[in-house]
């Protein structure tokens, strides 16, 4: 009878997949562009891009063909189709003749064209549209953002293409694709130079769906308002959505509001909305996220819309968008509308079909088996140093360190996380040892079987890997050294390989490690392998539960962790506690006694949302209706105006934090001063408030290695109506927790 093996890997004692293999597959499909788009939608785009065979002009003419036979353009149609959107041109005939060259030839513009482009353009709507040193302006108003204004000015003096549509809304509404926008009127004091300096680098500018509907809708509503041209109801849950975006959200948070909007229900007041993508919200009743797909509009180096569109080896590519106003309203409703919708899908659609048509990728690809067969024969060839539990790994190191491979999205889109590993305790922060991106042509099994070979040969790969090599020294070997080793603890640790280099030292060459001295070594109680290896095949399969190992004691019906925080100790050997430590119970019965200098210790982040952040919550619930807090964003001053509390915002996540507080509080963005962010609290608390408060806290599981969010929860106290003036606060609400720098 034959022995029942994996169909991938050919391991033996299973029936069809190992579990290393299954999950590979996952990450193999997880990294797709949305690999549960509906076939028939992908046929349709490509058919309508030209088939197989077609040029990138081809393309774009076949798409914007077929954008113009939908209701998608309608909304920036002129009511006449034969109006000229033109009444009055800046340059006389034969000047603008030449002007025309110089732009599809991409020379430069001279001064005396520059002074007739500030002089502007009158369009039929009496409007003047004018432009000065790369900014647009409608009837003297500036519109403060990055605008592609080479493929703007090339639609605006083409006689033949701009008949029939108004280019004022068109250009706006694009200008709201790709880049986060401000309402009119707030101050601009430091965006101008933000955005010159760091807005084509900076990942808080890319743009969702949701964003683009909120965005659109603004512009255009505030511009028809300009005119008098439209109801107010329009430009009010447009311009409130956009104060409720804020233009300093990270986009996890952005994601998050989206969600929000619509599973209370708050986006029925877009069902009569006057523009047909914030309708399609209005109909939805869920959210899919298409984590892959990029944001289909981007402004290039030299100030070109591009459209982003995937190759055939699955990468993303930039298309230059020809200056077609048809077109341009075509996308702006398409890149507007949730991927939910038909006109969202065939965006998508497009983007994947664009350079050839998609086809489906085999889950089991011949070189995707092959290296699956590669890492289960490097795992074979050193059966002493690796151990696989489920789709985990235990690699031994050199000189007797232990990590754990977890199959998961890690750093630069790796498909894994490394973390430290001891005697009953997983380190929660993971280890980086990759030194650029990763490179998604390599099949996965490649992949980890490359890192379980870096890790094999720690002390090696240690020398060009700094994270590595600072997690060697600050933490002692548990197991025995590999057998074939050559290098033992004690060699490592007293010669030149236990010194940091000069560039991480002040004052030349130091030793680094003062908790593990080289005469302490021959002390070291070595674990052996298979007590190492049963403690961690028991462990959770989530790193973020693992670190609470839960024993009879309780405290707020809240159970506590029997281990101790962190892996440094006083001694070589783990602490075991057999019940809770006594100062954080001492912290939780007598918060007040605490002295404020102790809230200046610890620069982790679990220091920071242990203790600083419940101050934070703490110090806003208590302030009555009519109190105001200033935030200064990231590396600013938190400010209250009710007690002396001082924090310095140090994380863009911190500051994404005390906004959503300030939201479920009862707070309202008021104003800017001296370029801090002013909110003012006028209402009650939001319904469920601490259960808010659990959603919030959930992600920093996975972005900073927290464990059981219910312990840091319970650190935040309960809040109820706002009192009717400041009570008398003790000692620590008055503490100054600013960094100086």
């Amino acid at each position: 009878m034959l022995q029942p093996s994996c169909s991938v890997c050919h391991q033996d004692e299973t029936t069809n997949q190992c579990p290393l293999c299954e999950r590979c597959i996952e990450l193999a499909q997880e990294g797709n562009w949305a690999p549960e788009l509906d076939f028939a939608v992908h046929e349709q785009m490509a058919q309508v891009l030209g088939g197989p065979i077609r040029s990138l002009k081809r393309r774009w003419e076949n798409l914007e063909q077929f954008m113009l036979t939908t209701p998608d353009v309608d909304w920036a149609r002129l009511r006449n189709p034969k109006e000229d959107p033109v009444r009055y041109s800046p340059f006389p005939e034969e000047e603008e003749e030449l002007f025309i060259e110089k732009l599809n030839s991409g020379f430069g513009v001279s001064g005396y064209e520059k002074e007739r482009l500030e002089d502007g353009y009158q369009m039929s709507n009496g409007s003047i549209l004018s432009f000065s040193e790369g900014s647009m302006y409608v009837d003297g108003h500036r519109h403060n953002v990055q605008i592609p204004i080479r493929q703007f000015l090339l639609i605006l003096t083409n006689k033949e293409t701009r008949i029939g549509w108004d280019l004022v809304m068109i250009f706006l509404a694009t200008s709201a694709l790709y880049q986060p926008i401000r309402k009119s009127g707030e101050d601009g004091r430091y965006m101008n130079r933000y955005y010159n300096l760091f807005f084509r680098n900076n990942r808080n500018n890319r743009i969702t769906p949701f964003d683009s509907m909120i965005q659109t809708s603004y512009v255009l509503s505030e511009h028809k308002r300009k005119l008098g041209l439209n109801p107010l109801a329009d430009h009010h849950w447009a311009r409130a959505l956009l104060e409720r975006l804020g233009s300093n959200r990270r986009p996890r948070q952005r994601m998050k509001l989206s969600k929000r909007f619509l599973r209370d229900g708050s986006n029925n007041i877009l069902l009569d909305a006057e523009w047909l993508w914030a309708r399609r919200w209005g109909k939805l009743n869920d959210l899919n996220e298409h984590k892959n797909v990029p944001s289909p509009i981007a402004l290039s180096t030299k100030g070109e819309l591009c459209f982003r569109a995937m190759t055939k080896k699955g990468s993303t590519r930039r298309a230059p968008i020809p200056p077609s106003p048809g077109l341009l309203a075509g996308l702006v409703s398409w890149c507007s509308s949730p991927h939910e919708s038909r006109e969202g899908e065939m965006l998508i659609a497009t983007q994947m079909n664009w350079s050839s048509a998609y086809e489906i990728q085999e889950k089991l690809s011949p070189p995707f088996v092959k290296s699956m067969q590669f890492l289960r024969g490097v795992l074979d060839q050193f059966p002493n140093d690796t151990w696989v539990e489920g789709d985990r790994i235990l690699v031994r190191g050199m000189i007797g360190h232990f990590y754990e491979i977890r199959l998961e999205s890690g750093a630069h889109r790796a498909p894994f996380k490394i973390h430290g590993v001891r005697l009953g305790f997983t380190s929660p922060h993971s280890l980086c040892i990759h030194t650029g991106r990763y490179h998604r042509d390599i099949p996965i099994g490649d992949t980890i079987a490359i890192v379980v070979l870096s890790l094999i040969s720690d002390i090696i790969t240690a020398e060009k890997v700094n994270s590595l090599m600072m997690y060697i020294r600050s933490n002692e070997p548990q197991g025995e050294p590999q057998s074939t080793s050559r290098v033992t603890p004690k060699s490592f640790y007293s010669g030149s390989r236990g010194m940091l280099p000069d560039f991480m030292m002040f004052g030349g060459n130091q030793e680094f490690n003062k908790l593990l001295k080289p005469t302490e070594l021959d002390d070291l109680q070595i674990t052996s392998d298979t007590v190492f290896v049963n403690d961690w095949r028991i462990r959770p399969p989530s790193i973020r539960d693992s670190m609470f190992e839960h024993d009879d004691f309780e405290f707020g019906e809240i159970d506590f962790a029997q281990y101790n925080w962190g892996n440094r100790r006083e001694e070589a050997q783990l602490v075991i506690v057999e019940d809770p430590p006594a100062e954080v119970e001492d912290v939780l019965e007598n918060l007040e006694e605490e002295p404020v200098q102790e809230l200046r210790e610890g620069e982790g982040q679990f220091h920071r949302w242990y203790r600083t952040m419940p101050l934070v919550w703490e110090a806003l619930s208590l302030q009555p209706i009519g109190n105001h807090v200033s935030v200064g964003g990231v590396r600013g001053v938190l400010r209250f105006q009710g007690c002396g509390l001082r924090v310095t915002i140090r994380t863009a996540q911190e500051e994404d934090a005390i906004i959503r507080f300030l939201e479920i509080l009862g707070y309202h963005y008021s104003r800017r001063l001296n370029g801090d962010q002013v909110f003012v609290r006028r209402d009650f608390p939001i319904a469920n408030p601490r259960q808010e408060l659990r959603t919030l806290l959930e992600p920093l599981e996975q972005e900073l290695g927290f464990f059981n969010i219910e312990n840091y929860v319970i650190r935040f106290i309960e809040v109820g109506r706002p009192p009717d003036r400041m009570p008398e606060v003790d000692q620590r609400l008055h503490a100054n927790l600013v960094d100086h720098y």
